[in-house]
């Protein structure tokens, strides 16, 4: 039987994109990443309360999603990432593919180890590349002028994802099936399992502890390091040496 992702949340009552946005918008927030079998997203999934919500648009409730990542010529953003350097950033474009919608997103991580997220609308035909005002907002962001004209696409990620609310906590849970990351040159690495992320303000909650309750530990995976660092042999992996070799095919 094929397995289908949108069958985890058909249980759940609807919720539109404003408002998950209004409840759990989380520009900041920390976040934790889990890799599971199909089978075991299933029972964790019906494990969870009744009380949640799930993002539904024009009655869909899985969703395309395509990123391409930028970066300095000499890695400067995977390097900070995969040394473990306390504050770090990472610029990519992110694609709607249902809604055709593209936005320009800057990730700061900040000395808590809290993610702090930037936005700005741009075109769904260049999201390949970075437009002049792309160019400005993440210059304004990182607060360096001129850095973001150094940077190149580096990697593409693509997945279908569903997304889960919880409007009384304002935690966010997503769940992320077939991600493929592809480098510049065409060569790719993919993730065995469904990547389960809990988005919260405030650290771990109640569906973190359902995890480890289930027998399930945080990973170190971040799709764009851990990404081109199992695709690129000689680029440093020992931060994600066990995430590589239990979960991506390369």
């Amino acid at each position: 039987m094929i397995f289908r992702l949108n069958s985890l949340v058909e249980r759940f009552p609807a919720i539109g994109i404003e408002g998950m946005d209004k409840v759990a918008s989380l520009e900041q927030r920390f976040d934790r990443k889990y890799i599971v079998s199909e089978d075991e997203a299933k029972i964790f999934f019906a494990m969870l309360p009744d009380s949640l919500t799930a993002l539904e648009i024009a009655e869909k409730r899985s969703f395309g999603y395509e990123s391409w990542y930028f970066d300095t010529a000499d890695l400067e953003s995977f390097r900070a990432t995969a040394h473990r350097r306390r504050r770090r950033w990472k610029v990519r474009t992110r694609t709607y593919l249902d809604a055709q919608k593209s936005l320009v997103e800057v990730k700061l991580r900040d000395h808590r180890g809290r993610s702090l997220k930037s936005r700005l609308p741009e075109n769904f035909s260049v999201a390949t590349s970075l437009t002049i005002e792309g160019t400005k907002f993440v210059d304004n962001i990182l607060g360096r002028d001129g850095l973001a004209e150094t940077l190149r696409t580096t990697l593409r990620t693509s997945y279908e994802r569903i997304s889960v609310v919880d409007v009384e906590n304002g935690v966010r849970l997503t769940a992320d099936l077939g991600v493929k990351c592809q480098a510049i040159g065409g060569k790719e690495a993919s993730i065995n399992g469904v990547v389960i992320e809990t988005k919260s303000p405030y650290g771990s909650g109640s569906i973190d502890r359902l995890l480890w309750r289930c027998g399930h530990r945080p990973v170190r995976l971040s799709k764009y390091g851990t990404g081109l660092a199992a695709i690129h042999n000689e680029l440093s992996r020992s931060k994600w040496h066990r995430t590589i070799n239990q979960h991506f095919r390369c």
